[in-house]
């Protein structure tokens, strides 16, 4: 079964998005970094999601809906909440900090 991960790289200023999917133990990228809000990347996100037919509509909802969440999440406490209390509240989702 092919699952979903949603990557992101957390910034002040901007987000990274991006999706694995992974198989068994494997992960592998089926998209590139969108960075929001510079670009719509809840669109491109969806775009490539579905150019790629072997993927179950349940998890292409599932992996969008988390991109929802966390873009508004960022938008509401992006300047208030460190990334080490965003993360245990995140757990599906893998973050990078890059030191800003």
């Amino acid at each position: 079964m092919v699952k979903l991960k949603l990557k992101v790289l957390w910034f002040k200023e901007l987000l990274g998005l991006a999706i694995d999917q992974n198989i068994e133990f494997q992960s592998s990228p089926i998209t590139s970094y969108y960075i929001w809000p510079k670009t719509e990347a809840w669109e491109q996100l969806k775009l490539e999601l579905d150019s790629r037919p072997w993927l179950s509509s349940k998890e292409k909802v599932k992996i969008l809906n988390l991109t929802t969440e966390i873009i508004n999440y960022w938008h509401k406490k992006r300047e208030t909440e460190s990334l080490d209390k965003i993360i245990p509240r995140f757990k599906e989702i893998s973050f990078l900090e890059i030191d800003n």
